[in-house]
């Protein structure tokens, strides 16, 4: 037996796949794990992108696969109930920089010998480490804690019935120390410890519980997937079942914004040519591509499709011509740095209200528009971001690089959801006008 890596996202790291290659683990797409597999393993690792609402479908055999003795490391957040004991992930409340501070707890084999500042920011930037927690379950031993109050963002869980439970709840660990090449020894303990090594031995018989739920927001209330009449035109939405899908789309802050929420698989039978299809930054490619034919259906009856950031629209939507760019890193590090981001047709009405400043935060790609269509934003050195293109089909295709409703969902940058709560009301008037 060895471990799974469960591919959620379009491409697994070179990491994984270099792991998987000398058999440390064995990566499984999550449309194809079934109790079978899972059961026949000893590990199981997930990424931030993994599709919570198909995994809650599997809450049984995730039980018992922890009952014989399993290991899962989570990364990302907590949204839906995918065990017993665990709870709603919390972000830490209006959070200024000290409170993405990183220190120790409780000691852990997994952290020997790496210095937590290392781990603190990416290339100079906090907070992507983590902004919040999965609160501990009873019994779970905190092992490394943001700010003053020592917000749990890692922590090990004994479960009772049997089995342990590893919670990052950040973005990818694996993915941390970029500019100290950690992310590799990073993986390779991550894996070393769902095969059964790198643990509490013996497990801690007073560890130190730090006292942090003072610090925490409220948990929201997400009300799942819905199917909405409405008068005039629907936006529907696909979720990839992520936990910043799951936020951005059912939270409290845009709740009735979407009135269709449903899996890619079945816009097929909830599209209408009505509808606005908005599909989600960050929506894991392959889950798309599968859909071609009922996008380009929807386009060819004149629909409409609002297609967000680093969810590889070129592999699924005609006409366009995507080029990907490295983060901008830098931005963040100086106040008066200006990343060169401007609205252009100012007056267009999906602009209502949106300056510079809310489409500014960072950067993942440009693209080369067909002639005709209207450009609604460009990056420092003029090239276009934002979108909309009424030429290359019989419908409408609004496109951008942006990936707002990625930080929105993940309580990471303020200015992604001042953009969203203006360009989701915007969306709305214009294509009812």
């Amino acid at each position: 037996m060895t471990t799974i890596y469960l591919k959620s996202a379009y491409e697994a790291s070179p990491r994984m796949e270099a792991a998987a290659e000398r058999g440390e683990v064995v990566i499984i797409e999550q449309q194809d794990l079934t109790p079978e597999i899972l059961l026949a393993h000893r590990g199981l690792i997930t990424g931030q992108q993994l599709d919570q609402d198909a995994l809650l479908n599997l809450k049984p055999a995730l039980e018992a696969f922890l009952d014989q003795g399993g290991r899962w490391f989570f990364n990302g957040h907590v949204v839906r109930p995918l065990l017993d004991g665990l709870k709603q992930y919390r972000p830490i409340d209006k959070p200024r920089r000290p409170d993405f501070d990183l220190t120790a707890v409780n000691s852990h084999p997994l952290y020997e010998g790496i210095e937590l500042k290392m781990l603190e920011a990416n290339k100079g930037v906090a907070g992507f480490y983590g902004r919040g927690c999965n609160p501990l379950p009873e019994g779970a031993v905190a092992i490394n804690g943001l700010g003053e109050a020592q917000v749990p963002v890692d922590w090990v869980w004994a479960r009772p019935r049997g089995g342990r439970f590893f919670s990052h709840s950040g973005n990818d660990l694996g993915s941390m120390g970029l500019e100290w090449n950690l992310a590799p020894e990073l993986t390779r303990r991550i894996i070393a410890w769902a095969n059964g090594e790198l643990c509490f031995d013996p497990w801690p018989e007073n560890p130190t519980v730090p006292d942090y739920e003072w610090r925490l927001a409220e948990p929201e209330n997400f009300r799942g997937h819905r199917a909405l009449k409405r008068d005039g035109r629907r936006i529907v939405a696909p979720s990839s079942g992520t936990y910043y899908n799951i936020r951005s789309l059912e939270g409290p802050i845009f709740e009735g914004a979407f009135d269709v929420i449903c899996a890619p698989e079945d816009l097929g039978s909830m599209l209408t040519p009505d509808d606005v299809l908005w599909v989600p930054c960050r929506t894991p490619a392959q889950r798309m591509i599968a859909q071609k034919d009922v996008l380009l259906a929807h386009l060819n009856a004149g629909g409409t499709i609002i297609a967000l950031g680093e969810s590889r629209q070129d592999l699924w939507l005609p006409s366009i011509k995507l080029t990907e760019t490295p983060t901008n890193w830098w931005w963040w590090l100086d106040p008066n740095a200006d990343l060169g981001v401007r609205v252009d047709n100012a007056d267009h009405p999906l602009l209502r209200d949106i300056g510079h400043k809310e489409v500014t935060w960072h950067l993942h790609g440009w693209f080369d528009v067909p002639e005709g269509v209207t450009v609604l934003a460009r990056d420092g050195e003029g090239r276009p971001i934002l979108y909309e293109d009424t030429v290359s089909t019989p419908g409408r295709m609004i496109i951008s690089s942006l990936d707002p409703m990625f930080h929105h969902g993940s309580h990471f940058m303020p200015a992604t959801s001042r953009f969203l709560n203006q360009f989701v009301p915007n969306v709305r008037d214009y294509l009812n006008a």
